[in-house]
């Protein structure tokens, strides 16, 4: 199985190839470039794992193969431009789409990076408007579950953590100086705080071979509110 993975969430997005002998990944700069330099990006690390020769390589995914993106929490304009994308791909080339929550890879990255295997953590986003949007991973004998997201204030969610909780995230980025109030809590460090494609390509590994895939006409970004422009749309007349 070959897996092209995106991400352009945040301003620091990547990309990944995987297969089963090795992976190439690449940070995608800025985030105003993302829509730019999307595709040579991938085209990159396609030809780096061997599967082709500049936008050929992209040719080289077949319906064994997947397509992973990381579809939210992000940026209104980041997740416009790596969902679409990776739909793309998926029609062109027939290979399986797998839309990947940023929770999750989250809960994976602090794993990984901090070992936090056996307890709960809580995982936050930064929503502007001193919100976050928050959710809690707990770990199972397969991976993470993790709890339906909520928008929620910072400093309420800071307070609802208990003392000796774990957490990433990030909204950390976003406000050092808030949950350094907190120094009850344990902070993954961080290089755990921000989602890489390297890490949704491994659960979109483990998605697709279970059979659990989505579908390109009807896998949407993960807003999880409506812009700060559709918030103050007036209602429709009627």
């Amino acid at each position: 199985m070959r897996i092209l993975a995106i991400d352009t969430s945040l301003g620091s997005g990547s990309v990944a190839a995987v297969d089963p002998d090795g992976s190439a990944e690449r940070p995608l700069g800025p985030a105003g470039g993302h829509a730019r330099v999307l595709t040579e990006a991938l085209a990159e690390v396609a030809a780096a794992r061997g599967w082709g020769e500049g936008p050929q390589a992209l040719g080289s995914l077949g319906p064994s193969d997947v397509v992973a993106v990381i579809r939210g929490p992000g940026s209104f304009t980041g997740l416009r431009v790596g969902v679409a994308a990776a739909k793309a791909l998926a029609w062109t080339t027939g290979a399986r789409l797998v839309g990947v929550s940023g929770f999750d890879v989250l809960a994976r990255r602090a794993a990984r990076v901090a070992g936090w295997h056996d307890e709960p953590m809580a995982i936050a986003y930064d929503a502007g408007r001193g919100d976050v949007f928050a959710a809690i991973a707990t770990p199972t004998a397969d991976g993470w579950t993790v709890s339906p997201p909520a928008l929620v204030p910072l400093d309420a969610w800071l307070e609802s953590i208990p003392a000796g909780g774990r957490i990433t995230g990030p909204a950390l980025d976003a406000a050092p100086e808030r949950y350094a109030t907190r120094n009850d809590l344990a902070v993954a460090p961080p290089e755990a705080w921000h989602p890489l494609a390297a890490d949704a390509a491994a659960i979109a590994r483990a998605r697709a071979e279970a059979g659990d895939v989505d579908d390109p006409h009807t896998l949407l970004p993960d807003y999880l509110r409506p812009s700060y422009a559709e918030e103050r749309k007036p209602p429709a007349a009627g």
